[in-house]
């Protein structure tokens, strides 16, 4: 009977996931359907020969949102984040009945030196799978790095990988672990099960493969630690979010699929299992093998705290 119950537990508590995750994306979809009867007409104005509905049209729109470099990508990924931290904030207080420290959102000022150890760590992480890919041959720089380009760009899609790394971290880390810790019982299955969930999430991804799911399930084992760990979601959060700007914005890659624009640009002289293909460095071996000594580095050497900041 024990153990029935604990087995009801978890399936509660993945039903609430799930209604979480469906209100969110309910939410999400009824603002984006605002936003783009409203873009409908600025396309009309800019491009009247564009009929709404037509094959132009959807074609027109595919491009927009086939990467973060459009006003509509940027909206949207913008949308998305806003209503999954709006749905996760209100069901926690309101239905959990549960403080925001209580999941990991402590105290910033508090935290403040979790959030700086994360952003640094984040950025030298990808620095060196960057500069390994580069020495492998596997991608070449297309412009040297006295070169960098600069672009207002760089400013907006930091701070839509800002609102990324928190909505993310929020979710899965924050409210999917919390919610599947049973009482008195291990961290692993609730960190296992919620970076399954995460690593599904980017199901509809561009370039999506058997290694990049492997590797986002490695990366949210590796965030769900750091979490357990740190008793907060700050060291995670900036990881996450300097970890994708890096990738993408910094050094030009695919960021799980999705295209940016760079400060350097690279070039993949041939997708392999070394680079990730059309998804990506997170699609490759090289990410792979961090994120196995990142986990293992964590879990040895990182001090679990006995309360949180």
């Amino acid at each position: 009977m024990k153990i029935f119950r604990n087995n009801k537990s978890i399936i509660i508590s993945l039903l609430k996931i799930g209604i979480l995750y469906l209100v969110s994306t309910t939410t999400s979809n009824a603002v984006s359907d605002i936003f783009f009867k409203i873009y409908d007409v600025f396309i009309q104005k800019i491009n009247p020969q564009l009929v709404v509905g037509s094959e132009e049209y959807i074609k027109y729109l595919d491009e927009q949102l086939s990467n973060m470099n459009s006003f509509p990508a940027t909206s949207i990924i913008l949308i998305e984040c806003i209503c999954s931290i709006l749905c996760v904030v209100i069901l926690w207080r309101i239905y959990e009945k549960r403080k925001l420290r209580d999941m990991g959102l402590t105290n910033i000022y508090v935290s403040f030196n979790d959030l700086l150890f994360g952003l640094i760590i984040g950025a030298l992480s990808f620095t060196l799978v960057a500069f390994t890919l580069l020495c492998t041959k596997s991608v070449e720089l297309q412009n040297s790095f006295s070169k960098p380009h600069f672009s207002y760009v760089l400013i907006i899609q930091l701070i839509v990988f800002i609102f990324v790394g928190v909505s993310e971290e929020l979710f899965s880390r924050g409210y999917c672990i919390n919610i599947l810790k049973q009482p008195k019982k291990s961290w692993v299955i609730p960190i296992v099960i919620s970076s399954i969930i995460f690593a599904l999430l980017h199901s509809n991804n561009p370039g999506i493969s058997t290694l990049a799911y492997i590797n986002l399930f490695l990366f949210a084992v590796f965030m769900g630690i750091v979490c357990i760990k740190t008793k907060n979601l700050w060291m995670a959060i900036g990881y996450h979010i300097t970890w994708n700007y890096f990738q993408g914005n910094v050094f030009g890659f695919l960021v799980s699929g999705i295209d940016t624009t760079p400060i350097y640009k690279v070039k993949v002289i041939s997708p392999n299992i070394i680079n990730g293909g059309d998804f990506g460095p997170e699609g490759g071996i090289i990410v792979t093998v961090l994120l196995i000594v990142s986990i293992l580095t964590a879990y040895k050497f990182l001090p679990s705290r006995k309360v949180s900041l």
